[in-house]
C-alpha cells in the first residue's frame, strides 16, 4: 500500500472515531471496521489483478476466480461475525464497506490518472 493510501486509511479511520466521540453512538464502531474491510479488499483486488496481469489468460481468470471467491468470504465472515455479536453494528458496518471502497477506488482512480500524465 502507498504511503498516500496508507494516510487516507488513518485519516478515515479518525474521522470515524472522532464522530463515535462526538455522538456517543457505539454502533459507529461497526463503520470503522466496515471502513477497514472496504479499503482492504480494494487492496487486495489491486494487488491480486496486478500479479494476474503477467499470466496467460486462461491461469488468470481462473486465479482471479478463485481469489474473488477467498475474499467475498472473507467479507461475508467478518458481516457474519458482526451479525452474530454486534447487530446493531451491521447498518454502520455496510456503510463503512461503501465509504471504505469508494475512498479507495477514487485514490486509485487519481493515481492512475497521474501516472498516465507522468506525474509519478
Amino acid at each position: 500500500m502507498t504511503r498516500n493510501k496508507t494516510v487516507f486509511l488513518l485519516l478515515g479511520t479518525s474521522v470515524l472515531f472522532f464522530a463515535v466521540v462526538l455522538t456517543r453512538n457505539n454502533s459507529l464502531i461497526g463503520a470503522v471496521l466496515g471502513y477497514w474491510i472496504g479499503f482492504l479488499y480494494t487492496q487486495w483486488l489491486h494487488r491480486d489483478a496486478q500479479s494476474s496481469i503477467k499470466l496467460d489468460t486462461s491461469e488468470a481468470v481462473r486465479r482471479l476466480r478463485r481469489s474473488f471467491v477467498k475474499r467475498l468470504g472473507f467479507v461475508t465472515l467478518m458481516v457474519v461475525i458482526v451479525g452474530r455479536f454486534f447487530k446493531g453494528w451491521l447498518f454502520s458496518l455496510a456503510l463503512g464497506i461503501a465509504l471504505g471502497l469508494l475512498v479507495s477506488l477514487i485514490l486509485g482512480v487519481i493515481e492512475f490518472i497521474k501516472k498516465e500524465r507522468g506525474e509519478l
